[in-house]
């Protein structure tokens, strides 16, 4: 039988190969989570609110060799659009349940 820590070293290793043809400044994989879904909030208009951007997938933090120095990224598995944002030591993090909104 497989050791199960064997089997997750394996498995962030792949990712972490994934991510690095992606972006070969990632130098390793902070935290990540197998599913987060995307929303935008839409201030302007008539009808202001939040707005799911279509992008799903795996999230990570990631650290890089170069600036920024840390991202956040979505992995989009329903294209080729990821959602990519560099870490700032401003923004506003409501963190709740199941959701976590940044500006």
């Amino acid at each position: 039988m497989a050791n199960p820590a064997n089997i997750e070293q394996a498995r962030m290793r792949g990712m972490f190969a994934s991510l690095q043809q992606q972006d070969p400044e990632i130098t390793n994989i902070i935290a990540y989570s197998k599913f987060a879904v995307a929303y935008l909030l839409k201030q302007d208009g008539q009808s202001p609110g939040w707005r799911k951007a279509n992008i799903e997938g795996p999230v990570y933090l990631v650290r890089r060799r170069s600036a920024p120095r840390f991202n956040l990224l979505v992995k989009n598995q329903f294209n080729t659009i990821d959602l990519i944002d560099s870490l700032h030591p401003d923004w506003e993090l409501d963190c709740q349940k199941n959701y976590v909104f940044y500006k």
